[in-house]
């Protein structure tokens, strides 16, 4: 079953990083637009480098999602580089088909002379990457005229950007680079070189996924406890496979939308106030923005519906029994059991009795369809087996990626900036 078309998924990337931050909206389109121009001034025909490029471009800040590292970034002198550029490095290598491109990443905010050391090929890129982010800072934070960038990056040349990169950038002044930043139609048609094989659509589908979920030790195993259980579930329940599928992407796009949500009330060790209850409900209408017109209809309403309730208590839609498909109304339970049986970071596991008996207190309610409680009560041990051992290597892969990123921390921390 095809989840995304892939000419659709650029569109789902580029809606999902705007919402990381509002001062971060098209920041990476813009560097794409930059970085592409900036790579043909210098003569590059490669399509295949262009194309990848482009792609670092557009996720060379998947690792930022701190307020405190957003801040660093739209000043125009980075302050703590190596935060957010480790963790990009970090997922780039883990989740995406760039693995062998993932380092320039890794140095994209490093001076030159940090860079002289590096293999050829990661120094010129890392450089024509730095060149282009700034540019973009520049103009869209800083908003001095560009002839001031000039003077700029004639005194930091070989010292903080390489003599390539500012030379290659200047060719592009020549030709109305710049100016290009301020008109959406040149944005558009710089995503044009990000076409995607549907493995590849897939592939970076699942990154934008796991940097959500990845974002905390506590929803690290979230979406595809979800995703176990549901399938699992629905295969229970004699689901036709089709279904069963429908069910799997659901589950693996239902909190798309907290991309938007920040770190602080995601990782909240209290229980919520009304504001921030409200700032997280609305991850689910952010999902929508993100999927709108991008996947199968039936697909986006398992996903999107998986906080109603049948007595229309829920949300976004308060909507009720009739308006509900068992897809859906099963999805909802799966998320609910995923979020009492694994730790939180408000709370500890429950225990299987407790898991049924709030289960089954929200069917008493009228809020949860008690014949797919009644099945999941059945083969809970069973299906939550599956689901754990399913969870097990995206544990390790996370325990790993954060301690190689404390020890790359600790040792770029201590270079001389």
């Amino acid at each position: 079953m095809e989840i995304i078309h892939s000419d659709k998924l650029i569109t789902v990337l580029r809606r999902g990083l705007n919402l990381i931050d509002e001062r971060l909206t098209d920041h990476g389109v813009k560097v794409m637009l930059v970085l592409k121009d900036m790579l043909k001034a210098d003569g590059c025909r490669d399509a295949r480098i262009q194309k990848n490029m482009a792609i670092l471009a557009l996720l060379h800040d998947i690792g930022a999602y701190r307020k405190e590292e957003i801040d660093d970034l739209v000043q125009f002198e980075v302050g703590n580089i190596w935060q957010h550029s480790i963790y990009g490095y970090l997922f780039i290598r883990e989740f995406t088909p760039l693995k062998e491109w993932a380092e320039v990443i890794l140095y994209h905010h490093a001076d030159c002379h940090i860079t002289a050391d590096l293999p050829e090929t990661v120094r010129y890129y890392a450089q024509m990457l730095h060149t282009a982010d700034r540019v973009v800072v520049w103009h869209d934070e800083v908003r001095q005229p560009e002839a001031e960038l000039e003077k700029h990056f004639c005194r930091k040349r070989d010292i903080v950007f390489s003599s390539e990169s500012i030379d290659a950038w200047q060719k592009c002044q020549k030709t109305g680079t710049y100016s290009k930043l301020d008109d959406l139609s040149c944005l558009e048609n710089a995503l044009n070189c990000c076409l995607f094989d549907d493995t590849e659509a897939n592939a970076y589908l699942a990154m934008l996924i796991h940097a959500i979920d990845f974002r905390s030790r506590d929803t690290v195993t979230h979406t595809i406890g979800v995703m176990e259980i549901g399938q699992h579930l629905a295969r229970r329940m004699d689901f036709s496979e089709e279904i069963c599928e429908q069910i799997h992407y659901g589950a693996m796009l239902h909190d798309l939308g907290k991309i938007g949500t920040p770190v602080s009330i995601l990782e909240s060790p209290g229980r919520l106030s009304p504001q921030e209850m409200e700032i997280m409900r609305h991850h689910v209408v952010l999902s929508g923005q993100i999927l709108d017109g991008c996947i199968d209809e039936t697909i986006a309403r398992i996903a999107l519906r998986h906080h109603e309730k049948l007595n229309g208590s829920g949300y976004p839609q308060s909507l009720a029994k009739e308006d509900l498909t068992l897809p859906e109304r099963l999805l909802a339970i799966a998320d609910i059991a995923s979020a009492l049986c694994m730790s939180r970071s408000y709370k500890e596991p429950f225990s299987k009795e407790r898991c049924l008996s709030i289960l089954w207190e929200m069917c008493q309610k009228g809020e949860l369809d008690s014949a797919i409680t009644a099945a999941l009560e059945k083969n809970f041990d069973e299906i939550m087996a599956q689901a754990d051992a399913a969870c097990i290597p995206l544990r390790d892969n996370y325990s790993q990626i954060r301690a190689e990123y404390e020890t790359l921390l600790h040792r770029f921390q201590l270079l001389p900036r």
